[in-house]
C-alpha cells in the first residue's frame, strides 16, 4: 500500500478519470456505429422498397412457384404471362425492367439483390453468388453476413427479397474512428493527470507550509505560530490546533522554567542558612550556647527543607496519574475529622473556629493523599483567616459525585491572583507566606490529588469576604464494597 496520501489521491483521480473517458469514448463509439449502421440499413430499405414496387408489376405466374394453390392475381393493372410463341412482352422483358433503384451503374459497387419465389428458385439475381440460397428468416430482418450488410423483406406472392451491399467502408471507418477515441482519450488522460499532478502539488502546499513551521518549533523557539489566515477553509482548524498545542508547551515550558527557578530559590535560602552557620561557628571558638543556637538554626533550615522536597515528591507522585497512588476503601469523614484533630492547636493559636458537617462517605482512593487534601485546605483556611473567624467544612454525597467545601471567613484572594493560585510556588502575599512558613506547593497538591482521583477543584473569593474552595470527585458507590474485596 501506497504510504503518501498525495500519490493515493493521484491513483485514485487516475482510475476516475480513466474510467470516465472509457466510459464515454465506449458511449460515442457506439452512438456512431449505429449511426453508420442506421444509415446503410436505410439505404438497403429503400433499395428494397423499390424491389418490391418492381415485383407487383411483373406478372403473378412469373413470381408464384409452379403448382401453387389458389387464384390468380386479378390485381387492377397486373399483367399476365403470354402464351407461347405470343408476340406480347415475355419473360425475359419483365425481368429486364427489375435493376437496382437509383443512378445508373448504381449496382457496380458490390450491392447485390436477389429475388427468390417461395419455392426457392430464383426469379432474378444481381450481383449475388449463385450458390447463395434463399434465406430462410423471419421479415423483415437486417444482418450482416461475412464483410457484407443484408436486409431480406417479403414481396407479392411470397417472394422473398434480398438486398445487400459491403460494409467493410463503414467498418474501415469505425476503425480509424475507434484510433481516434484511444488517440484522443489518452491525450485527455495525460492532460488530466498532469493536471491532477499541479493540483495535488497545489492542494498538499499549505500542509507542507504547517510542516515546515512546526519545525521550526523548538523549546528555543516557542514563539512562532501557524499563519492560518492564509489556510483554506478545511486546514484552519488543524492550524488551529497545532497553534494552542504549541501555546500549552510553551506554557508547560514556561511553568517548568519557573517551578525550577522558585524551586532553586526556595532551595537556597535554607542551603544559604545552613552554610552561613557552619562558617561562622567554625571561623572561631565559641560557646556552648552559641554552638547550640547554630545547630538550632542549620535544624531549622534542614527542616524547612525537608518539607519542601516532601511536598516536591508529593506533587510528583500525585500528578503520576495514580500510578504512585494505593488504592483503597477510604472512610474520608474520617480522614478529615483526622485532619481537623491535627490543627485543632493551629486554629485555636489563630483563634479560629472549626465547624464540621461531614456526611459517611466511602471512596476508592488513597488515604493518604486525601488525608493531605483535607490538612491543606483546612490548614490554608485557618491561615489565611482573620482573628475570630471561622471555618466550614462540609462534605455530601451526591448521585453521581462526592462534594467537599471548605469555606473561611478569611482575606480572600486578591482578583489578580486567582488565576495563578494553583501554580507551583506561587503565593498571592509572598512576604507574609514565607514569614508563616509557606512553600507555595499547598494548593498544587491538592489539584494534583483531586485530578488524580478523577475529580475538579474549584473556588470562589472575593477580598475580604472570604473563599469557598469546592471539590467534586466521581462517585463510585462503594456502599456494598468491603476492603477485602478491593484487595
Amino acid at each position: 500500500m501506497v504510504n503518501s496520501i498525495r500519490v493515493r489521491l493521484l491513483l485514485w483521480y487516475a482510475l476516475v478519470l480513466t474510467g470516465v473517458v472509457a466510459g464515454f469514448a465506449l458511449l460515442l463509439y457506439y452512438e456512431v456505429e449505429s449511426a453508420r449502421i442506421k444509415e446503410l440499413d436505410g439505404d438497403l430499405e429503400s433499395v428494397a422498397a423499390g424491389l418490391e414496387s418492381s415485383c407487383r408489376s411483373l406478372p403473378a405466374d412469373l413470381l408464384r412457384a409452379p403448382g401453387t394453390d389458389g387464384p390468380r392475381s386479378r390485381e387492377k393493372g397486373r399483367p399476365s404471362l403470354p402464351p407461347i410463341g405470343s408476340e406480347a412482352p415475355n419473360r425475359e422483358f419483365h425481368l429486364a425492367r427489375i435493376t437496382w433503384p437509383g443512378p445508373p451503374n448504381a449496382d457496380a459497387h458490390g450491392k447485390y439483390f436477389a429475388i427468390y419465389r417461395a419455392d426457392g428458385k430464383v426469379v432474378k439475381s444481381v450481383g449475388v453468388p449463385s450458390e447463395r440460397a434463399a434465406p430462410a428468416v423471419s421479415y423483415p430482418t437486417q444482418s450482416f453476413r461475412g464483410a457484407n450488410r443484408e436486409i431480406v423483406l417479403k414481396g407479392p406472392e411470397n417472394v422473398t427479397i434480398l438486398v445487400g451491399r459491403p460494409a467493410e467502408a463503414v467498418a474501415a471507418e469505425m476503425r480509424r474512428f475507434a484510433w481516434q477515441l484511444v488517440v484522443t482519450g489518452g491525450a485527455v488522460l495525460g492532460v488530466g493527470l498532469l493536471g491532477g499532478w499541479i493540483i495535488s502539488r497545489r492542494i498538499f502546499r499549505p500542509v507542507a507550509a504547517i510542516s515546515a513551521t512546526a519545525a521550526r518549533i523548538t523549546e528555543t523557539n516557542l514563539s512562532e505560530r501557524i499563519d492560518t489566515a492564509n489556510l483554506d477553509r478545511e486546514l484552519v482548524g488543524l492550524g488551529a490546533v497545532l497553534n494552542e498545542t504549541f501555546d500549552r508547551l510553551r506554557a508547560a515550558f514556561d511553568r517548568q522554567a519557573r517551578f525550577t527557578a522558585d524551586a532553586s530559590h526556595e532551595l537556597r535560602t535554607p542551603l544559604a542558612v545552613i552554610r552561613s552557620q557552619a562558617e561562622l561557628v567554625l571561623s572561631r571558638a565559641r560557646s556552648s550556647e552559641e554552638y547550640r543556637a547554630a545547630i538550632q538554626t542549620t535544624l531549622h533550615a534542614a527542616l524547612r527543607m525537608s518539607s519542601l522536597v516532601e511536598r516536591l515528591l508529593v506533587l510528583a507522585r500525585t500528578e503520576s496519574n495514580l500510578s504512585g497512588l494505593k488504592l483503597e476503601i477510604v472512610e474520608w469523614d474520617g480522614a478529615i475529622r483526622a485532619a481537623a484533630v491535627q490543627l485543632a492547636s493551629f486554629a485555636e493559636k489563630k483563634n479560629v473556629r472549626l465547624q464540621f458537617d461531614l456526611a459517611p462517605v466511602r471512596l476508592l482512593g488513597d488515604s493518604g493523599a486525601l488525608a493531605q487534601l483535607a490538612v491543606n485546605l483546612i490548614g490554608n483556611a485557618i491561615k489565611y483567616n482573620r482573628p475570630g473567624g471561622r471555618v466550614r467544612v462540609s462534605l455530601t454525597a451526591a448521585p453521581d459525585e462526592i462534594l467537599l467545601s471548605v469555606a473561611d471567613t478569611g482575606i480572600g484572594i486578591p482578583q489578580a491572583d486567582q488565576g495563578k493560585i494553583f501554580e507551583r510556588f506561587y503565593r498571592a502575599d509572598k512576604a507574609r507566606s514565607r514569614r508563616s512558613g509557606g512553600s507555595g506547593l499547598g494548593l498544587a497538591i491538592c489539584k494534583a490529588i483531586v485530578e488524580a482521583h478523577g475529580g475538579a477543584i474549584q473556588f470562589d473569593s472575593a477580598p475580604g469576604d472570604g473563599t469557598t474552595f469546592r471539590v467534586a470527585i466521581p462517585n463510585p458507590h462503594l456502599a456494598g464494597v468491603s476492603v477485602a474485596s478491593v484487595e
